[in-house]
């Protein structure tokens, strides 16, 4: 097969997957509650940073419109995890944010998204050695996230999702502390 019939199929069959990419019955629209309830891998991005954990998150919104939610979300995430000597080691991080999603329907059971989140992270520590990418000690500081993944709704107002997450503070003398979340969420809409 060449290049342009193949390129013309693939254009062909994508238009018709999206002809009817309006929301679905599932999918949350305007003025309605919609809930994420996560598990997630994470994994600090600092060099040094041992073997990540898990993540536990909830984000809640209120959808503005058909596409855009804004809402609070809140995590408990063990970013570094190990065992030195008879002490298991770890790091873990409480985020406290604001954030919003824009939804992209691109099928009747299928949305993407981008995310994009402000708000507060909370270290802590419970260190054998050191200090895991500058964090040694509990403090509070100001970042943010942004995240893409995707909704599919194949149960009415409940469905299931991807996402994966990168979060970033700065921590200490200038320094900034990262992470990403590769995360499987279960979501709900009220109607």
């Amino acid at each position: 097969m060449n290049l342009k019939r193949y390129i013309l199929l693939s254009s062909a069959f994508l238009l018709c997957c999206s002809a009817g990419a309006g929301p679905a019955s599932g999918q949350p629209m305007a003025k309605q509650l919609v809930a994420d309830f996560g598990l997630a891998y994470t994994q600090a991005t600092v060099s040094g940073a041992p073997s990540g954990l898990v993540g536990l998150d909830l984000h809640t919104g209120k959808m503005l419109t058909n596409n855009l939610s804004v809402g609070i979300a809140v995590g408990f995430d063990v970013v570094s995890f190990r065992k030195v000597g008879g002490i298991y080691e770890r790091l873990s991080i409480i985020p406290i944010l604001a954030k919003g999603k824009y939804y992209f329907n691109i099928a009747p059971l299928l949305q993407v998204h981008a995310s994009a989140a402000g708000g507060v992270y909370k270290t802590l520590p419970h260190l054998a050695t050191g200090s895991i990418g500058g964090v040694s000690a509990s403090k509070v500081k100001a970042g943010g996230s942004a995240g893409a993944g995707f909704d599919y709704w194949f149960m009415g107002t409940k469905g299931i999702g991807a996402e994966v997450e990168y979060n970033v503070f700065p921590y200490s003398n200038g320094k900034r502390f990262s992470y990403l979340a590769f995360r499987v969420n279960l979501i709900m809409t009220k109607l």
